[in-house]
């Protein structure tokens, strides 16, 4: 029994430390909010959040595994992001929803969650300023593409900023909406939304630029325009941050076959374990 109290008492030990630590993090975390309200800036910044988790991975000597990792430090950037600003996060659907629950893996419990009746009043309240990010379905495997996301693209001014991967299946997929860019991460993708017109070989030509450019994609979705419109919406996913396709040249491209190209944002590629 006394080695199991000597232990004890190391774990107090510890615990008062580790306590100590978060306190002189958090007041760090504090003046960076501030320095970015001050600047405008994103409070969410899915760059370095990706390569902080994988730093941290990296740099562990064990035992704690890096899904374990990752689950700890969900809580503390959460608790860190509501030091920083009082942070709003809208998803569709009640609490406890599929989108709710895809919100919580990613931004932790420390900040505020706002529950819109559906996708397009989620998209609203991140356009209006009611909300900093949402969360919001693109894809599952019974129902697949989600319509209603795929026509909420199709006119907004936000940007997809991050992607989050149900942790159950990797087949549901959720989208991390903002109003400002997402910097490189060095592992991204873009989602793209070309206007082709409905006629025999007008999709081939329109996809050549990636090919030519040796750009490599990945999912594709496809909306009806309006009534009126003899066009077609697809979406797809392409390899590589928007700024770097750009100065590539592969947008101009697109352009020469396609009615309108309009990039939705750039966002670290998804990492599984």
């Amino acid at each position: 029994m006394s080695d199991l109290n000597e232990l004890r008492v190391k774990i107090d030990a510890l615990d008062t430390e580790i306590l100590r630590l978060l306190n002189e993090r958090s007041t760090v975390a504090k003046e960076i909010g501030v320095i970015k309200n001050r600047a405008s800036l994103a409070i969410y910044s899915p760059d370095r959040e990706m390569k902080l988790l994988k730093s941290l991975e990296e740099r562990s000597t064990g035992p704690l595994k890096p899904a374990a990792i990752r689950a700890i430090y969900r809580e503390i950037m959460s608790a860190a992001l509501a030091l920083e600003k009082d942070i709003v996060i809208a998803c569709p659907g009640p609490s406890g929803s599929s989108a709710h629950q895809a919100a919580l893996a990613k931004f932790g419990s420390s900040v505020r969650y706002e529950n819109a009746p559906d996708t397009a009043a989620a998209f609203d309240l991140v356009a209006t300023g009611k909300a900093d990010c949402g969360v919001v379905p693109l894809e599952d495997p019974t129902h697949g593409f989600q319509s209603a996301t795929l026509d909420a693209l199709v006119g907004t001014s936000l940007l997809i900023c991050a992607e989050i991967p149900a942790s159950a299946d990797h087949k549901s997929r959720f989208l991390v909406l903002g109003r400002q860019p997402s910097a490189p991460s060095g592992s991204d993708r873009t989602m793209i939304m070309l206007e082709v017109e409905n006629k025999p070989g007008a999709l081939v030509s329109a996809l050549e630029p990636f090919r030519n450019m040796d750009v490599n994609l990945h999912h594709f979705a496809t909306r009806p325009a309006e009534e009126s419109s003899d066009s077609t919406w697809f979406f797809m996913e392409a390899d590589g941050h928007s700024t770097d396709l750009e100065k590539a040249g592969l947008y101009a491209e697109l352009s020469m076959n396609c009615r309108s190209v309009k990039p939705i944002g750039s966002y670290p590629k998804p990492q599984f374990q």
